[in-house]
């Protein structure tokens, strides 16, 4: 194979092998099972790890594939992605004090330690400095350049050393100013120019760039170095063994594991792939699929196309042959999982099913006693177990807390709803809520969009995007395990809530009334006291994705679906359940949406109050359209303990959520080739999140000069700061005029657009437009855009 150089070999031999249909591969991964949007992974050889990403658990993968709870992530309650790395030997005694197999994991500025042995998560550092709530990635060292710390990764470039006793999150060691930064790996001493350095994957920026500790063991001084490899996507980098082990035995083992999230499944590569590839790194690729092997022969770094999977790469790992196998031990941990006990049958019989109907909201006033009966409401076939119980959602009612009076004007879409037993009646299984509307159910935000005046008198659109389950083209009814909902952020700018902040998606909550708590307490875990929504297990028939805009020129949020999809009227999708009998009205696109009551964790012989919601598909009502429902379970096992003297507290009237950081410095707000009515131009937006003035004085941009010919003017704001026709697909203005300086400024806060004009209308593809460009702002420095 042809040896190229350091830094542009990889991107060179990617693009010409991307240009060859049936380009051949080296290895060859096997499906091995499947997991609810599977996104981290930690491999041990006899434990193999896996983090979804919609909910707070981390689940366990069996030798042959059956997955299990293993444990929860306290206090989580949103998407993200969060990675995990288990302790090896040697960053155990005497070279470190981690416990060997404890298992680290990060959610956005905290790292939760996973105690081996109980399975009990608790935060163990929070890392200042670290902006990033999600793509935060984790590795430990395992040659010592680092001293066998911990090394964490924060997506806006921050990178953390921790000990075992928890020091060095105060402060990061080294900051990677480029993309979005993940998949950390701290490679071979033997690995040519670049051993024993930190690599860090760059997803943003397609590339791969090194942080070498330039005093090692000890605490620095760190030199950065960027783009040392390119990768189109790069998810992460992963050190090949020097001898490769196996996650159990036998030969079908797997040695290295890639989970694919939209997919919802984990892949496995055999043993017999890796032979003599000891030493090697990996690099994976999130939208490619590609993974290219990277080896150092002596001379050169010589790259091969290794495998590839389809779908959404996120986290992989290999086996970690230094983690040592769990010692025998006469008592048995995690006896009573909620998910280990109450996994429920596949088969419901008619007899064992309480069933609802929707009614006009019954009037609830705040001194209303526990023992309150709803009326107007169906009565559930009880069982001897007393595993359900009738409940009607008290909503609206006026109080201190002005959510409880917000109206729900759309519960006629929740045309009936189910909660099923086990056979014997005394496990309740599943709440199933059937939809129906003339306009398909919102499944939630796929886009948040945030519009607010920038310097000069002009207005620039910040878009976020956010992943929603689609529909596959044509829109025949359908269905999906663990549904991607959208912005699940309850407050503030990025929240995927309706305009009474209300969760898009449908949500259920969680309130444990097992002592009879008296009002408000009996409500707390609803949305209108603060309690976490719970996105749904399954959905099935028709839905749509809705966009948020946030208008802060006028201070107004709108929320707009989406076109429907074909009516579906009540044909479901796959594995749908039977709808109520007798069938509800028809009014063209209909909907199950489906809990998995073993999916919520919920406690052994605890009596809990289900409720639930979800919005239907025109949003024109004040306040948003949405529909609810509530219900009473009793979870089988013994009776629980007498309640502790400890008062209940109650809920929070008013809760308060947490604020989303906002990345620090300048950033990059958006950028928008050819806008319409305006196809000659490229803007981009950036917004000033320092406390200073910040001055634009330099800046460099690269184009595609066919077909957007030459650049003929730059402006930002309303004013022109350039207006020198440039050809060449290239331009880098050192300085600019001193009598342009005001409109160059970004107060403190505010944002500001750069405009680029063309001879002709430019080209839409952003990847014509590289390398990437580079804003000098003073006194911050450069932002790559």
């Amino acid at each position: 194979m042809k040896k190229l150089t350091l830094r542009t070999k990889i991107y060179i031999l990617i693009v010409g092998l991307l240009a060859i249909t049936g380009a051949l591969y080296a290895a060859t991964p096997v499906f091995f099972t499947n997991v609810s949007y599977a996104t981290g992974v930690a491999a041990a050889p006899d434990l193999l790890l896996v983090t979804p990403y919609c909910n707070d658990e981390i689940d366990k993968v069996a030798c042959d594939g059956t997955v299990s709870f293993f444990a929860t992530i306290p206090g989580f309650g949103t998407c993200r992605e969060k990675y995990m790395a288990t302790v090896p030997s040697t960053s155990g005694l005497p070279n470190n004090t981690f416990k060997p197999r404890d298992v680290y994991v990060t959610v956005g500025a905290f790292v939760f330690k996973v105690d081996v042995d109980t399975q009990n998560a608790t935060p163990w550092a929070f890392l200042n400095g670290c902006t990033a709530s999600d793509h935060n990635g984790i590795t430990f060292d395992h040659e010592g350049t680092f001293g066998y710390d911990m090394i964490v990764t924060c997506r806006e470039g921050n990178v953390f050393r921790l000990n075992g006793q928890g020091v060095g999150g105060n402060a990061p060691i080294a900051t990677v100013n480029a993309g979005e930064i993940e998949g950390p790996a701290v490679v071979p001493q033997s690995f040519g120019p670049l051993g024993g350095q930190l690599l860090v994957a760059d997803e943003d920026f397609s590339a791969v760039h090194a942080i070498r500790n330039n005093n090692p063991p000890g605490p620095g001084p760190y030199t950065v170095t960027l783009n040392v490899f390119t990768h189109p996507t790069a998810e992460g980098v992963f050190v090949v063994p020097q001898t490769p082990c196996t996650f159990c035995t036998g030969p079908n083992a797997g040695a290295f594991f890639q989970a694919i999230q939209d997919g919802q499944q984990i892949w496995k590569t055999l043993l017999p792939a890796f032979a003599g590839m000891g030493g090697d790194i990996l690099l994976t690729s999130e939208t490619t699929g590609q993974t290219v092997s990277v080896h150092w022969d002596g001379t050169q770094y010589v790259t091969t196309n290794f495998q590839n999977i389809q779908g959404v790469n996120e986290g992989a790992s290999f086996v970690d042959c230094a983690v040592p196998t769990a010692t025998p031990t006469s008592t048995p941990t995690a006896t009573f999982t909620p998910t280990a006990t109450f996994t429920p049958t596949a088969t419901f019989t008619p007899t064992s099913t309480a069933t609802f109907t929707p009614t006009s909201t019954a009037t609830f006033t705040p001194t209303a006693t526990s023992t309150f009966t709803p009326t107007a409401t169906a009565t559930p076939t009880f069982t001897p177990c007393g595993a359900l119980g009738a409940c009607t959602p008290p909503y609206p009612f006026t109080s201190t807390n002005p959510r409880t009076s917000i109206a729900f004007n759309e519960s006629e879409v929740q045309k009936c709803f189910k909660v099923t037993t086990s056979p014997d009646g005394c496990t309740p299984t599943t709440v199933q809520v059937f939809y129906n509307d003339e306009h398909a159910l919102t499944l939630g935000i796929r886009q948040v969009q945030v519009k607010q005046s920038c310097t000069g008198g002009t207005t620039a659109i910040f878009t976020t995007d956010y992943p929603v389950s689609p529909m596959a083209p044509p829109g025949n009814p359908q269905s999906v395990n663990f549904p991607l909902v959208g912005s699940q952020i309850q407050d503030g700018d990025q929240a995927g809530t309706d305009t009474s902040g209300r969760p898009m998606f449908p949500a259920l909550f969680i309130t444990d009334v097992t002592y009879n708590p008296p009002p408000p307490a009996d409500l707390a875990g609803d949305w209108q006291y603060g309690g976490t929504a719970y996105p749904p297990s399954f959905v099935s028939g028709t839905w749509k994705s809705a966009v948020r805009i946030v208008d802060k020129t006028n201070n107004t949020v709108t929320v707009t679906p989406d076109a429907d999809p074909p009516k579906n009227n009540w044909t479901l999708g796959p594995g749908a359940d039977p709808i109520c009998s007798p069938i509800p009205a028809n009014e063209g696109y209909g909907a199950e949406i489906r809990w998995n009551i073993a999916d919520l964790n919920l406690q052994p012989g605890h009596r809990y109050r289900l409720y639930f919601m979800e919005h239907d598909g025109d949003q024109n009502k004040v306040g948003g359209d949405s529909g609810q429902g509530c219900a009473f379970i009793t979870m089988p096992g013994p009776p629980p303990p007498p309640q502790s003297p400890t008062p209940t507290a109650s809920p929070t009237p008013t809760p308060t959520p947490t604020a989303t950081a906002t990345p620090a410095g300048v950033v990059v707000g958006g950028k928008l080739l050819g806008p319409s009515g305006a196809t000659k131009t490229v803007v981009v937006t950036f917004q000033n999140n320092t406390g200073s003035n910040q001055v634009l004085t330099a800046l460099s941009f690269n184009w595609p000069q066919n077909p957007n010919g030459n650049l003929t003017k730059i402006q930002m704001g309303g004013s022109t700061i350039f207006n020198t026709s440039t050809g060449g697909g290239s331009v880098t203005i050192p300085s600019f005029p001193s009598n342009t300086a005001t409109a160059r400024t970004m107060g403190p806060g505010q944002c500001g657009t750069v405009t680029f004009t063309f001879q002709n209308n430019v080209s839409t593809n952003p990847a014509l437009y590289t390398p990437p460009g580079s804003a000098t702002f003073t006194p911050f420095g450069p932002v790559s855009f």
